[in-house]
């Protein structure tokens, strides 16, 4: 081999790696978007009711879905600034609070394969105390963007205090 070849040889093998090597680190890059706080465009939040309540409580989960098939983006903890309404009332006699304080619970990696829930809790046996329209909250993310959702017809709230859990994989 001449060593014009051998130069030669040895700058495609060296533009090889670097290029590999930037191929390499722009998929670990890409490896943890989940480091990003989810925003109101990354997510669609919907409010149902949850048979699987532990005995005495009744709850609702709170669905948090990718608004895209590219959607990949971090919440975590428990949702804040939760507040209720019907027409011009509000639910603010209603005090939220989560059901394990100082608790921060895992980030959830949400994306359009993994979607992520997290739970009200009320007590059964109650009184109703106010039948809400629609709820509204800042998402368990850095980003702590408030959306309204609709709430479930006619879904009663019951009692004059209400815990929510912290994020987790649906």
């Amino acid at each position: 081999m001449t060593s014009t070849s051998a130069r030669a040889a040895a700058v495609v093998v060296a533009g090889g790696m670097a290029a590999g090597g930037l191929l390499l680190a722009a998929g670990v890059a890409g490896a943890s978007p989940s480091d990003r706080p989810c925003g109101i465009d990354d997510v669609t939040v919907s409010v149902a009711p949850d048979a699987g309540a532990a005995a005495g409580q009744e709850a609702y989960a709170i669905s948090y879905t990718a608004a895209s098939p590219t959607t990949n983006c971090k919440l975590q903890g428990v949702p804040t600034g939760v507040n209720f309404v019907a027409g011009h009332d509000n639910g603010s006699d209603i005090t939220v609070t989560p059901d394990a304080p100082g608790a921060p619970g895992d980030p959830v990696n949400l994306t359009a394969q993994h979607p992520a829930v997290s739970y009200l809790l009320q007590d059964a046996a109650a009184p109703v105390t106010f039948v809400p329209t629609a709820m509204n909250l800042n998402l368990p993310s850095a980003d702590g963007s408030t959306t309204t959702i609709a709430w479930p017809a006619g879904a009663p709230l019951k009692g004059d205090t209400v815990e929510l859990t912290a994020v987790a994989p649906a």
